[in-house]
């Protein structure tokens, strides 16, 4: 029949008849330009069309395995390559063998390649790449093709349809290759893994040309489990990426979230910018998160519930609002740190009421945890602090309590066994020694303004130290406190270190130091509650004495208490826990400054409210010695003290000069009770030794 058609004809179409039988090796057709045989009976070889037909453009030889055993054999001409003008070749369905040749690449002008249901074997030609930017149709599928896909094929455009499957390729295929929509085998796991996918716009989104290592990242040939710094389970499913300190930058994609079977993502001192994706949150499997010390920004985190999350850093980076807790059981101060420490580069600082450890801008940490005050039921140091007070006042009611039954029991007996527990020393001691170098002296006198000037000396203590009690909470969000951050969460390590140095030494020298200041004052103050007990005083003295101790006694424990609490909270080394002391001590000597000043501004005013005590105090003795003494009739009348009235003064006071033969000029006070009149009476006399001038 082939033999009886003109040479001259240019189209030849036959398909979808019963035509049996073979072609002609020799098609007599030298004008052919379009031959179309399809859907026949036809066998035998393929006709010499290179040979025979040089113009031909389009060849459909397909589906002739109509009848059993039925189609085209051989081999595909290996000179192919001739028929330049070639446009569309489909040989489908027939039992052609052996390989696709090379020369098929060097069809510029290809656009439909369809040679599926063959038993076509060997490689897929690389140079089947050439014809990226023309061929539309590549179908290679149903053949016995093997190896592995070249990656040219993945250059192909996005519109092409590439049909490979049923073969024995070797998976996975070309990275690229799996982003062509026509690509049949782009939804199979094997040759184009979802992971793959995704780790493949990772590195696009993280600027992976610029890394610092990229070893066999976006090779097509080798599985994303080899590539670096990605770890795989047994199922070639991603569990580990970990590339911190790899100079990623760019963002973050959301197509991380693909990873489904990922337990430990650090990308850790990098240069990420962006926001953190909340897709992250549907990473269930996640147990590590480090994405610390990057450029991360935002206002509010959301990473959904991650039950299997046991450390996520997220510090060094800008994030703002808040971050949220999560329920999982804290293994370390180190499990869950954040930038939510002050100060900060934002106002307000980042809000993490979750984490376990807030660092700062300076890259310092601290851990947020409930403190042994709060452990122990307590809101905050200052309510700790009141509760202390009360306790110390508690203690010292108890005290005089138990003293004043002894003393009231002790009475009961013969005075020839027992002894008053507070005797007649204790009234020496009082006027002679209990705090005469400050104006806590003013407690055993009668003066109201001596009163008002030693509680408002005591007030402003109080004050002072309290100014100690609200820097020394531990709150890392508000910037007014004096915590010290002395963590390092460091870029190399996940473990946060403490760098404070302060050790039991440390606070050794400041007990030692506290003590030597304070336990005057605190046993002066105790003394002072065992004379308020003094048998046969008077109620209202009573009262005034207890007061005066308890108030000294009180103030010494909360000299002592603060200086602790706030060398916990920013002592570093053992000489900050000294200079910390030494400046909560100067508090407890506002009293003494207070009486040098009210010396140089009126010393007789001071001499009288002192005389009321019984005893002027040492220190003023001392002073009057160093002056001359001024004219009886130009001392004037001391403020806050009635005019003295003859015979009913409590105390008469005289200042004597007397020279000694030895050059020795002394100072003698002297007090006599009110209604003296014999030498018999009781006299106390204190005198203190100057130097003649």
């Amino acid at each position: 029949m082939f033999y009886n058609i003109p040479p001259n004809i240019q189209e030849l179409v036959l398909s979808k008849n019963s035509i049996a039988g073979e072609l002609p090796d020799q098609l007599p057709l030298q004008k052919l330009i379009r031959f179309d045989i399809s859907d026949n009976d036809i066998g035998g070889n393929l006709p010499n069309f290179p040979g025979t037909a040089s113009l031909i453009r389009e060849i459909d030889l397909s589906n002739q395995k109509r009848s059993y055993g039925g189609g085209l054999t051989g081999t595909i001409w290996t000179d192919i390559f001739k028929l330049v003008d070639l446009s569309v070749l489909n040989l489908a369905d027939n039992n052609l063998t052996g390989e696709i040749p090379v020369s098929i690449g060097n069809l510029a002008k290809l656009k439909v390649l369809n040679l599926s249901s063959n038993s076509l074997a060997k490689q897929i030609p690389k140079e089947l790449g050439r014809l990226k930017d023309v061929l539309k149709i590549l179908d290679l599928s149903y053949n016995k093709l093997s190896g592995t896909i070249p990656s040219s094929i993945g250059d192909f455009d996005g519109e092409s349809s590439l049909q490979l499957r049923n073969n024995t390729l070797m998976y996975p295929a070309p990275l690229m290759l799996c982003f062509i929509d026509g690509f049949d085998l782009s939804n199979d796991l094997l040759f184009c893994p979802t992971e793959r996918n995704a780790l493949n716009e990772f590195y696009i989104s993280a600027k992976g040309s610029e890394w610092t290592v990229s070893i066999n990242w976006m090779d097509p040939r080798i599985g994303h489990c080899d590539w670096y710094g990605i770890m795989c389970n047994d199922e070639s499913r991603t569990i580990r990426l970990e590339l911190q300190n790899n100079g990623l930058s760019g963002t973050l994609t959301p197509a991380i979230a693909c990873l489904s079977a990922l337990e430990d993502l650090d990308l850790n001192n990098n240069d990420i910018k962006g926001l953190i994706p909340k897709e992250i949150g549907s990473l269930s499997n996640l147990k590590h998160l480090r994405l610390s010390y990057n450029q991360f920004t935002g206002n509010g985190i959301n990473f959904g519930s991650l039950e299997d999350l046991r450390l996520i850093h997220l510090h060094g980076n800008r994030l703002s609002g808040s971050i949220p807790a999560f329920s999982w059981e804290i293994q370390d101060p180190s499990s869950y740190v954040s930038d939510c420490g002050n100060p900060s580069d934002f106002r307000p600082s980042l809000v993490c009421d979750g984490c376990t450890m807030c660092c700062n801008n300076e890259a310092y940490c601290n851990p947020q945890e409930e403190s042994s005050i709060q452990q122990a039921g307590f809101a905050d140091y200052k309510q700790s602090t009141i509760a202390f007070i009360g306790i110390i006042v508690v203690a010292c009611c108890v005290l005089i309590l138990a003293l004043l039954a002894y003393h009231n029991y002790n009475n009961h007996d013969p005075p020839t066994l027992h002894q008053p527990i507070v005797d007649d020393t204790y009234k020496d001691f009082a006027s002679e020694k209990l705090c005469s170098d400050s104006v806590y002296h003013f407690f055993l006198g009668k003066s109201i303004c001596g009163w008002l000037i030693v509680l408002s000396t005591i007030a402003v203590q109080f004050w002072l130290l309290f100014f100690f009690v609200k820097a020394s909470e531990i709150n890392l969000s508000d910037d007014k406190v004096d915590v010290v951050y002395t963590w390092k969460c460091t870029r190399d390590k996940e473990i946060c270190v403490n760098t404070k140095d302060l050790d039991w030494e440390g606070w050794l020298a400041c007990a030692v130091v506290m003590l030597a200041h304070l336990l005057k004052d605190a046993i002066n103050g105790v003394k002072m509650i065992m004379l308020s007990a003094k048998e046969k005083q008077g109620h209202f003295a009573m009262l005034r004495v207890f007061t005066g101790g308890t108030l000294l006694a009180t103030i010494t424990s909360l000299t002592l208490y603060v200086s602790t609490i706030y060398n916990f909270a920013i002592a570093t080394s053992n000489t900050d826990v000294l200079v910390n002391a030494v400046l909560i001590l100067f508090i407890t000597h506002i009293d003494e400054y207070i009486l040098k000043t009210l010396l140089a501004i009126n010393p007789r005013w001071v001499v009288t409210m002192s005389q009321q005590a019984s005893q002027p105090s040492q220190p003023l003795t001392l002073w009057l010695s160093s002056q001359r003494s001024p004219p009886q009739e130009q001392l004037s009348r001391p403020p806050c003290q009635a005019p003295p009235q003859a015979g009913n003064d409590d105390i008469d006071s005289a200042i004597h000069n007397n020279n000694d033969d030895d050059g020795v000029e002394s100072l003698e006070y002297e007090s006599f009770p009110s209604g003296s009149n014999s030498v018999g009476d009781e006299k106390v006399a204190s005198s203190v030794a100057i130097p003649a001038t």
